[in-house]
């Protein structure tokens, strides 16, 4: 176990999270609609699909078509959840292969220099640098780097931290990481309510809009630098210790028997010696690997597991690709495919209602800066259902019945709350009372039901696929179904009757709900020891 301070724990995980909050700077600052003054050519077309800065489609795609606009800007932002599992397949094998640290360094770098980059692009139209088409074009190229890089930046950041923290803190430690995603969701929505009260129309549309994509230069700067030297989690050295010896008893064997013994091995090279640094007296006690004894205990453990799942395993001479993906795709397919409907739910339920629904309560005439706090508290609550769950864990409660409940309660929950908050934007003398109280407390159970899929799901995967495994089953999940969920909510809309529009969001929420109920029970046939207690104690 690493013996760090609460201080050097505190560092650990706010330099694994900085790039997260980056990410979801970025993110929350595309979906945050401005005030209706800036919005030039705003329909009801753009104002019910679009969640993303109308400022950004005026400067960068031609006013002629508002409604071709806001489809062209649609696909453009599409662009960055769908290449969101390729990142997460690339940042993955570097983080299975060469080290969780190397990952966290080079996607921060790879996140941020795009965002800058989009931050300098020229306009289509508007103000002294255009390009006409070739501004959108640039932004598409520039948007799929970023989404390529923003899919290896959570999942290796939560491996991290999940397979370093002492496990009486792993479960609050995991949801204190979650909660940069909150952090960088605040940061953005302050960021525009500032920009809205500083800035006029022009001002906003030549120059203004850039200042959050540049600011990403610094922010990266500084999570690189602190991320240097940071020491590799024993989880992950004593794998690949204990691959290393299996593949040495293998050749053995081979040899005894007549075949010809060649030693294989997974991971191309050990971590340096550099990265098994700590912070603050270059002790190595916290990054050392596990002794000879903890290392063959861990290969019979996982020798044991594999069998008991009805996999083959390495000793059997199978999987001994380099490659985490096939790996992945040989041992545990059945395990993402899992993970994926276990995080269903969740992952529609925080899109909807911190980007699909702030823009309806816009659309219902609902003042720009009363919708962005409304988000802000929202999110004070959903870091508060994190923080609950994540210590529920360290207590010792079973994680699979944890989610399989919250998913219950929110199902329920949804019908009576997105009617509620719809009533209440119709008629807004009292959408104040019941904004402000149902999204926040809907969020306060989408909190405790983030939490629950995400320590859990890490465990699904061996620590040599875990990366892989849990960042392509995370970024699928929350990138493609949650950000799918405001396109698919606004299509049922249409096809409605008005009096009963407020059930759209609830019949998308309750479909995928069933879908995670589904996942929850595979997930215990496939792997049970999730739902004991203490599952933080599962390495």
């Amino acid at each position: 176990m690493a013996k760090l301070t609460h201080q050097e724990w505190s560092k650990v995980v706010i330099v694994a999270g900085i790039g997260t909050i980056l990410e979801w700077v970025s993110a929350a600052e595309e979906c945050c609609e401005p005030a209706a003054e800036w919005d030039l050519t705003s329909t009801s077309v753009s104002s019910r699909y679009a969640q993303l800065t109308s400022t950004l489609k005026t400067v960068f795609f031609p006013k002629t078509n508002p409604t071709a606009q806001t489809l062209l800007w649609w696909a453009v932002y599409a662009v960055g959840f769908v290449v969101r599992p390729l990142g997460a397949l690339l940042f993955g094998h570097i983080g299975d292969t060469y080290g969780r640290n190397n990952t966290l360094r080079i996607a921060i770098i790879c996140m941020a220099v795009p965002t800058v980059v989009i931050g300098c692009l020229p306009t289509y139209s508007i103000g002294p640098y255009t390009a006409g088409l070739a501004a959108p074009i640039l932004l598409t190229i520039f948007r799929l780097l970023q989404g390529l890089a923003m899919g290896g930046e959570f999942g290796p950041a939560i491996i991290y931290i999940s397979e370093l923290a002492p496990v009486a803190w792993r479960g609050r430690l995991v949801a204190i990481l979650q909660m940069a995603v909150n952090v960088g969701m605040i940061l953005a929505t302050l960021l525009v309510m500032l920009l809205e009260n500083t800035l006029d129309t022009y001002q906003m549309q030549v120059w203004g809009w850039r200042i959050p994509f540049l600011l990403a230069f610094g922010t990266a700067l500084l999570g690189y630098w602190m991320r240097l030297g940071m020491p590799e989690p024993k989880a992950f050295l004593a794998a690949a210790r204990a691959e290393k010896e299996a593949d040495t008893k293998v050749a053995m064997v081979d040899g005894e028997g007549g075949a010809v013994g060649t030693v294989e091995c997974d991971i191309t090279t050990a971590p340096s010696a550099k990265s098994l640094a700590t912070f603050k007296d270059g002790s190595s006690e916290s990054a050392s690997v596990a002794g000879s004894d903890d290392l063959s205990s861990l290969a019979e453990e996982a020798f044991d597991a594999e069998k008991e799942e009805g996999v083959l395993t390495r000793f059997h001479g199978h999987h001994k690709s380099k490659f985490p993906i096939l790996r992945l795709l040989m041992n545990s397919w059945a395990g993402w495919v899992c993970q994926v409907a276990y995080m269903a739910w969740v992952s529609a339920a925080f899109y909807a209602s911190v980007t699909w629904l702030p823009a309806q309560l816009r659309d219902a005439g609902l003042k720009p800066i009363v919708s962005q706090g409304i988000i802000i508290v929202s999110m004070l609550s959903n870091a508060a259902g994190l923080f609950a769950c994540g210590t529920a864990f360290d207590k010792g409660f079973k994680a699979i019945w944890i989610n399989f409940l919250v998913t219950l309660v929110g199902m329920t929950m949804g019908f009576g709350i997105y009617r509620g908050v719809w009533s209440s934007a119709a008629a807004l003398d009292v959408a104040s009372l019941a904004c402000w109280f149902l999204i926040p407390l809907f969020q306060l159970v989408v909190g405790v039901a983030m939490a629950s899929v995400v320590l859990p799901a890490t465990r699904i995967y061996a620590p040599l696929e875990r990366t892989t495994g849990f960042s392509f089953g995370y970024n699928v999940g929350y990138g493609v179904i949650g950000g799918i969920t405001p396109f698919v909510v606004s299509a049922i809309i249409d096809d409605m009757p008005a009096d009963i529009k407020a059930l759209a969001p609830p019949i998308w929420l309750v479909s995928l709900g069933a879908l995670s109920l589904l996942g929850c029970a595979l997930l215990r046939g496939y792997a049970s020891r999730l739902n004991k207690a203490y599952v933080g104690r599962i390495e």
